[in-house]
C-alpha cells in the first residue's frame, strides 16, 4: 500500500562561527524527501509454490505485517518505523522450506543551506536484540534453521557503517558468519545470539554551501528453515504426516476428516530474529533531526574565504616588514 503525501521541508538550526570568528550566525540543514519504508514477505516450498508480501511508505509512520499459517509451514513478520526515530524488524518461522524477511528503511536528503561548507556527523543508537535458530531434534541432513540480520547506514549509496550476522543450525550443530561491526559476543556452537545497547557517531563528510546528500538507514531481519513435523498432537494419536521426505509438502495431522484437531502438530526446529532501534532517542520529528544529525561548531572554510584570509595575512606580514626596515 503506497500513500501520497505532501512533505514540508524541515530545518536544523545550529550556531556556526564564521571563518574569521567575528560573528556567530544561524546555520540551516534542511531535510527534504524524508520517507520511512517497510516491507515484509515470505516464500514457501522447494521448488517455490507460495509467496506473498506487504509494503508501505510514509514520511511520518510506516508499518507492514504478514502472517502465514499452514500445514506445511508457519511464518510471521513485521516492520515498523515512525518520525520520532523508532525502527523495528522481526521475522519468525517453522516448517518445511520457508523463508521470511522484514525490512524497515529511513531515508532523507540533507541540504546545507547555511551559506558555508559544513562538516556533518550522525549519532545513532541500537537497542538490544536477538537471533534464535533452534534444533529440537533434527534427524536428517536436510533439516536446518537460519536466523540473521543486515543493517546498513549509507550516504549517497556508499556504506559508512554496517553490521551483518547469520546464525545457522543443522544436524551437526550451530555456527555463525558475520561482517562489519560485531554487536555482541558469540561462542561457537550456540544456537542463540543476542546483543545489548550500542551507540556510535559517524562522520558524514564535508558538504559545501548549497550541496546536499542522501542519508539512508536500513534494517532487515530474516529466517529460513526446513523442519520435520510430528503429529503426536493429532486426534486420538492416530495422526500421520508426510514425513518420508522433508522436501515434500507436510500434510495435515490428524485422523481422516478430523485432521483439523491435530493441525498444529510440532516441528523439529524454530527460528526467530528481532532488531529494534530508537535511532537517536529523539522525541521531536523527524527521526533524522538536530538531535542526531549535527554540524561542527566551527564551519569548514570555503576556498574563496581561505584566499581572502591568506591575502590578509600576507598584507600584515608585508606591513610588519616595512616597519622593521
Amino acid at each position: 500500500m503506497q500513500k501520497s503525501v505532501i512533505f514540508r521541508p524541515k530545518s536544523l538550526s545550529l550556531a556556526v562561527a564564521t571563518i574569521l570568528g567575528v560573528a556567530v550566525m544561524p546555520a540551516q540543514a534542511t531535510l527534504l524527501n524524508y520517507t520511512i519504508s517497510t516491507e515484509t514477505g515470505y516464500q514457501i516450498g522447494d521448488p517455490l509454490y507460495d509467496e506473498d508480501s506487504n509494503s508501505d511508505s510514509d514520511p511520518s509512520w510506516s508499518s507492514s505485517y504478514i502472517d502465514r499459517y499452514g500445514s506445511d509451514a508457519d511464518t510471521s513478520g513485521g516492520a515498523s518505523g515512525n518520525d520520532v526515530g523508532w525502527m523495528y524488524s522481526r521475522s519468525y518461522g517453522v516448517g518445511a522450506h520457508y523463508h521470511q524477511f522484514s525490512t524497515v528503511t529511513q531515508s532523507v536528503d540533507v541540504l546545507n543551506s547555511s551559506g558555508l561548507a559544513q562538516l556533518y556527523s550522525y549519532d545513532f543508537s541500537i537497542n538490544r536484540g536477538s537471533l534464535d535458530a533452534e534444533n529440537y531434534g533434527f534427524t536428517t541432513s536436510e533439516e536446518f534453521s537460519t536466523a540473521g540480520y543486515i543493517v546498513d547506514i549509507s550516504v549517497d549509496g556508499n556504506s559508512l557503517w554496517s553490521s551483518m550476522f547469520t546464525l545457522d543450525t543443522d544436524i551437526n550443530g550451530s555456527q555463525a558468519t558475520y561482517s562489519g561491526t560485531m554487536l555482541g559476543s558469540y561462542q561457537n556452537g550456540d544456537s542463540y545470539y543476542w546483543w545489548s545497547a550500542f551507540s556510535d557517531t559517524l562522520n558524514l563528510g564535508v558538504w559545501g554551501a548549497g550541496e546536499s546528500f542522501n542519508l539512508t538507514y536500513s534494517i532487515t531481519t530474516f529466517v529460513q528453515g526446513n523442519h520435520l513435523k510430528s503429529c503426536d498432537n493429532g486426534y486420538g494419536n492416530y495422526g500421520t504426516a508426510n514425513l518420508a521426505s522433508v522436501s515434500a509438502v507436510t500434510e495435515d495431522c490428524g485422523y481422516g476428516e478430523y485432521g483439523e484437531y491435530g493441525y498444529w502438530g510440532s516441528y523439529t526446529g524454530y527460528t526467530y530474529a528481532q532488531f529494534g532501534d530508537p535511532n537517536g532517542f529523539s522525541t521531536v520529528p523527524v527521526a533524522f533531526n538536530d538531535n542526531n544529525i549535527r554540524q561542527n561548531s566551527t564551519s569548514v572554510p570555503e576556498p574563496a574565504s581561505i584566499a581572502l584570509l591568506g591575502a590578509g595575512l600576507a598584507g600584515l606580514a608585508f606591513r610588519r616588514r616595512r616597519k622593521t626596515q
